[in-house]
């Protein structure tokens, strides 16, 4: 018998925009990529057993940080790697690419759109008032409890008594859980931690079948809140009690790169009725996960790092092993590395940490700087960096597939939780879509020049920079996946689309302007094989 994993996130303050630290030429960057409001989970099924990799995004008072996720059978914890995520959104974000036909010179070569980018110790069992805490530990940054309760209610109480900051509306979001036997997972900051500190954390739990649930997120969502999910296993997942859509690629904004795209997705999703999801990608993961064993982390020693005694040696050492300036790497250069006070009025902290070489005279001088601690600060290394990153290569490792999965949603929408499931013969998806494209008139002015777009079906239409098309619908086919087979085609807009650049001049390549081809059966054959693309945003 299946049963679904169910995972989500409940955040006090909500779900916010946050900078994402990247290694920019040293460990703390001054113009850090950001990363959009929303949820990204990396789901690893085996067997009966799932593996839960999350990216926590919050910003807002570290006191008033709260996570809460309800899991089906009781999870181990552990920390995760922000690489992973890095590394999985830049191999499979769709991307848009055109080939240039010549016409006029100099060519324009065609952008290509990237998005934006974002120790244990158990405790005690005990009650409280229809609350068991089955464990309690620290978690790196966090404080973590593992819960059971009979009564919404009563779970609320106690996560506010211990210093969880949760909503009053948390109650009800909470009960269809509580009323169903799921544990809970409660993170808090530590008190010495501050949301600089967050890191991905790592659920680990029996089960077959992931589930997102998209209720208790609905107390912090944004507007057309992004949510990806990807799943690695032995096949490609499919959403099961959310339909499927595929975007209408004439809506893209080819010549900006696809900039659009983010509005086109959520409006297919929206068209779709609001419960769906896009798949983004699905194929093989054996390349991407070799590739990322070999350059994630593969130079890192902190057993060589301990036996460097003096902290600037030692921060060399660790950028010429390549060491990324990510959360974690920057918390634990402040813990062990403080500014000398002399430098805190008038030295930004990234140029410290950028350039500590520079200011070894101010390092030594400082009177109030303790005692070097390299071993410790490797050890930290260790654990909070290297392992979870081991661990993020294992997970890659272990599972020859990956599906990305894409929606938004707005809290309203919030009301059924998405289950996943996997469909053998469901095909592969590429994350790269093309189209030819060529000048229909050579003006100096590039703003001015109309050019033809044609789709690998065939299909063509003209466009302008900064115009894209607007008309008709943003979702070329809505569908519903089942666990074998070919989805079933709930809404097919392919003749729509067509006769949409029909009347804008377009087309069928082949056919002339295509003002003739009306034929249901010739449309029939257009229906896109490419699946879907999207991007995060929010509206």
């Amino acid at each position: 018998m299946r049963h679904a994993v169910v995972f989500g996130a409940l955040v006090a303050v909500g779900l916010l925009s946050a900078p994402r630290a990247e290694a920019c030429g040293g460990f703390f960057c001054a113009q850090a990529p950001i990363d959009q409001a929303g949820e990204r989970i990396v789901f690893g099924v085996s067997g009966n057993s799932v593996e839960a990799h999350i990216q926590i995004q919050y910003a807002g008072e570290a006191e008033k940080f709260a996570w809460v996720v309800p899991v089906q059978a009781r999870p181990t914890l552990s920390l995760g790697s922000a690489q992973l995520f890095t590394y999985l959104d830049g191999v499979t974000q769709p991307r848009f690419q055109l080939q240039w036909e010549p016409s006029c010179q100099p060519l324009f070569p065609g952008p290509i759109f990237s998005p934006p980018m974002e120790d244990a110790a158990p405790g005690s069992a005990g009650g409280d008032g229809g609350v068991v805490v089955v464990g309690r530990e620290d978690v790196g940054p966090y404080d973590a409890a593992t819960l059971t309760a009979d009564d919404a209610v009563a779970l609320r109480t106690w996560l506010t008594t211990n210093g969880y900051d949760i909503p009053e509306a948390a109650g009800d979001a909470l009960s269809p859980y509580v009323g169903n036997g799921y544990y809970f997972v409660a993170l808090k900051l530590r008190q010495d931690k501050d949301v600089g500190d967050l890191r991905p954390i790592v659920l680990k739990f029996e089960g077959n079948r992931p589930c997102v649930p998209i209720r208790l997120t609905a107390i912090a969502a944004r507007p057309d809140m992004p949510i990806i999910a990807y799943v690695l296993a032995e096949k490609r997942a499919i959403p099961l009690n959310y339909r499927h859509v595929l975007i209408n690629p004439t809506r893209v904004d080819w010549l900006g790169g696809g900039r659009n795209y983010p509005m086109v997705a959520t409006e297919a999703v929206d068209e779709a009725g609001g419960h769906a999801f896009l798949t983004e990608f699905a194929g093989s993961a054996t390349t991407f996960a070799q590739n990322f064993a070999q350059g994630a982390g593969r130079n890192y020693d902190t057993q060589m790092l301990a036996g460097i005694a003096h902290p600037v040696d030692f921060t060399q050492a660790m950028l010429t092993q390549g060491f990324l300036g990510d959360t974690a790497v920057q918390g634990l250069l402040r813990k062990y590395i403080p500014m000398p006070a002399s430098l805190v009025p008038r030295v930004p902290e990234s140029q410290f940490y950028n350039s500590m070489w520079s200011y070894r005279a101010d390092i030594d001088s400082d009177p109030g700087r303790p005692a070097f601690d390299a071993r410790g600060f490797a050890q930290e290394l260790e654990t909070q960096v290297v392992q979870p990153l081991k661990g993020a290569i294992s997970l890659l490792n272990a599972h020859p597939y990956l599906t990305r999965l894409y929606t938004t949603m707005s809290a309203q929408e919030m009301t059924v939780d998405p289950d996943f499931d996997f469909n053998s013969d469901a095909p592969d998806v590429s994350n790269v879509f093309t189209a030819k494209a060529r000048f229909q008139s050579c003006q100096e002015d590039f703003s001015k020049r109309e050019v033809r777009i044609e789709l690998p079906d065939g299909r063509f239409f003209f466009t302008k920079f900064n115009q894209p098309i607007t008309q008709g619908p943003s979702a070329e086919r809505v569908e519903q996946y089942s666990e074998v087979g070919a989805p079933a085609v709930i809404q097919d807009n392919s003749p729509v689309i067509l006769g949409v650049i029909q009347n804008l001049g377009g087309g069928l390549a082949g056919q002339g302007c295509g003002c003739g081809a009306t034929d249901a059966g010739s449309v029939a054959l257009l229906t896109l094989v490419f699946g879907a693309w999207s991007l995060r945003r929010r509206r």
